[in-house]
C-alpha cells in the first residue's frame, strides 16, 4: 500500500513537471523579458500584474488585491501570428501616461473604465489589444507595464489641487470657429455639440440622431487664458486608436472609453475626455479628435503611396522617402512616400537631418512615427529594411518587399544614401510601367 501511495505521489509530480514544461519557449521568453509571474494553460499565456502595491477600501472596506485588482495580459496562438489581449489596473494618475505608452507602442486601448464605487484610492480598468510575434508584442507592451506602480497615489486628489480655473469670459466665437460648429450657452458654460448623420442607426424602425444621443460635445468652462474641457466622441472601431492618440498628443486626458448603445450597427463607441489650458489650444485639441472622426476624418492620399518602414524611423526609411518624392517630382509620377519605424527613435539624428540637407532633399517627417495598420492600409507598396511589420500591419500590408543589406547610414551617409537612391529609382521604374 505505501508503495502505491509513493508511485501515486510520484507520478503526480512528474505529471506537474511535464505539465509545467508544456509551455512555448515563446511564452516563457515573454514572462522573462517582462519579469513578470504567469501561467500557461488551455492554449493561452496568462501573465499576472496585481496590485499588490495599492491598499484600496471599497465603501470604507479594506479589500484583497484577489478581490478585483489583479491585472493581466494574455496571449494565445492565432494565424500566423499571437493574439495579446489585457486588462491593466491602475490608480487615475497612471491612466494616460500608460496610455500613451500603449499607444506609442502600436497597440491599441479598447475600453477605460471603473469596476467600484466609493473606492479609495480610484482604480481603473484599461483593456488592451493587440497582434504580432509574441516576443515583439512583449517588448511593445513593457513600457507601459514598466510604468504601473511608479507614479504617486493620492487617495484624496480633491484635497491636493489647487483650483487655477474660474468663472470668467470665453471668447464663444473664437471657439466655435475653431472646432467648425455653433454652440450653445448654458450660464458659464459654453456646449458645441456635433452630431454624426454619416451613421445611419436606427431602433425599431426609429432614427437614432444626435438629439437620442448620437453626437460628438465639447464643454468649455473658464477663460480664455485659464479654462477647462469636457467633452464626448462618438467613434466607429476604426476611429477609435486615432482618435486617442490625437488626444493624447495634445495633452488631453481619456477619462473613459465604453458604449452607449447596444445592438446597432455599426456598433458606435464613445470617449469621455477632460483637459485644462487656454480654451483656444482646447479647442484646436478637440478638432484634431474631431477630424479623425465620420466625415471629417482625412480621407486616404488621391496620389498611390509608398510607406517605407525601417526599425527606428530615423534614417533609412527617411532618406528612401526624401529620394522618392524628388524624384517622382521630377519624373511627374503621382506617387507619394512615407517614413515610419517599428521602435521609432525621439528625433531624426542631426547627421541625417544635415546629409538631406546638403543633398537638396526634403525631410517628409520632423519626428519618427510608429508605423501603424492605416499607414499599410493606405499604402499602395510597402518596403521595409530588415525589419519585421507589427502583426497587425504586416496583415494589411499590400506588396511588401524588405530590401536587405543597405550599407549603414551612420557610418557613411553619403553610400548609405546613394545606395537607397539606386533602389528607389528601380521602384519607381516599376511602378512607372503600371
Amino acid at each position: 500500500m505505501r508503495k502505491a501511495v509513493v508511485a501515486l505521489a510520484l507520478t503526480l509530480i512528474t505529471g506537474g513537471v511535464a505539465a509545467a514544461q508544456q509551455m512555448p519557449a515563446e511564452y516563457k521568453g515573454v514572462l522573462d523579458a517582462l519579469s513578470r509571474q504567469g501561467d500557461f494553460k488551455d492554449g493561452v499565456l496568462k501573465v499576472n500584474i496585481p496590485r499588490n502595491d495599492v491598499k484600496v477600501t471599497v465603501a470604507g472596506v479594506p479589500t484583497p488585491t484577489p478581490f478585483g485588482f489583479g491585472g493581466w495580459i494574455a496571449l494565445t496562438k492565432g494565424t500566423g501570428m499571437d493574439v495579446m489581449m489585457g486588462d491593466l489596473v491602475l490608480t487615475q494618475d497612471e491612466v494616460n501616461p500608460v496610455m500613451s505608452a500603449v499607444l506609442a507602442q502600436g497597440l491599441d486601448v479598447t475600453a477605460l473604465h471603473n469596476h467600484f464605487f466609493w473606492d479609495s484610492p480610484r482604480m481603473f480598468y484599461m483593456h488592451v489589444h493587440g497582434h504580432g510575434a509574441a516576443a515583439d508584442l512583449a517588448t511593445r507592451i513593457k513600457p507601459a507595464l514598466d510604468l504601473i506602480g511608479k507614479t504617486a497615489v493620492r487617495a484624496e486628489p480633491a484635497t491636493t489641487i489647487t483650483p487655477t480655473v474660474a468663472a470668467g469670459t470665453l471668447d464663444t466665437a473664437k471657439l466655435a470657429g475653431i472646432i467648425g460648429t455653433v454652440g450653445e450657452q448654458n450660464g458659464q458654460v459654453y456646449k458645441i455639440t456635433i452630431g454624426r448623420p454619416d451613421l445611419k442607426l436606427q431602433e425599431m424602425g426609429a432614427s437614432i440622431n444626435a438629439r437620442m444621443g448620437l453626437n460628438t460635445w465639447a464643454a468649455f468652462f473658464g477663460s480664455d487664458a485659464s479654462a477647462v474641457v469636457a467633452g464626448d466622441l462618438a467613434m466607429i472601431d476604426t476611429e477609435v486608436t486615432p482618435v486617442l492618440k490625437t488626444l493624447r498628443e495634445h495633452g488631453i486626458d481619456v477619462v473613459a472609453i465604453h458604449h452607449h448603445m447596444t445592438g446597432t450597427q455599426p456598433t458606435v463607441i464613445f470617449l469621455h475626455y477632460w483637459g485644462q489650458g487656454p480654451a483656444e489650444t482646447l479647442a484646436a485639441a478637440v478638432r484634431a479628435a474631431v477630424d479623425q472622426t465620420g466625415p471629417h476624418r482625412p480621407s486616404a492620399p488621391a496620389a498611390p503611396t509608398v510607406l517605407f518602414v525601417c526599425e527606428h524611423g530615423a534614417a533609412k526609411s527617411v532618406i528612401a522617402a526624401a529620394h522618392f518624392n524628388q524624384i517622382a517630382k521630377q519624373r511627374g509620377l503621382p506617387y507619394r512616400a512615407v517614413a515610419r519605424g517599428t521602435a521609432p527613435d525621439a528625433e531624426i539624428p542631426a547627421g541625417v537631418r544635415k546629409g538631406l540637407e546638403a543633398a537638396g532633399l526634403e525631410l517628409v517627417i520632423q519626428k519618427p512615427a510608429m508605423v501603424s495598420r492605416a499607414d499599410a492600409e493606405a499604402a499602395n507598396r510597402v518596403i521595409t529594411f530588415e525589419v519585421a511589420l507589427p502583426g497587425e500591419v504586416a496583415i494589411a500590408s499590400k506588396a511588401a518587399t524588405d530590401w536587405r543589406a543597405v550599407p549603414s547610414v551612420s557610418a557613411d551617409f553619403a553610400i548609405a544614401s546613394a545606395d537607397i537612391k539606386r533602389r528607389v529609382e528601380a521602384l519607381l521604374d516599376e511602378l512607372a510601367k503600371k
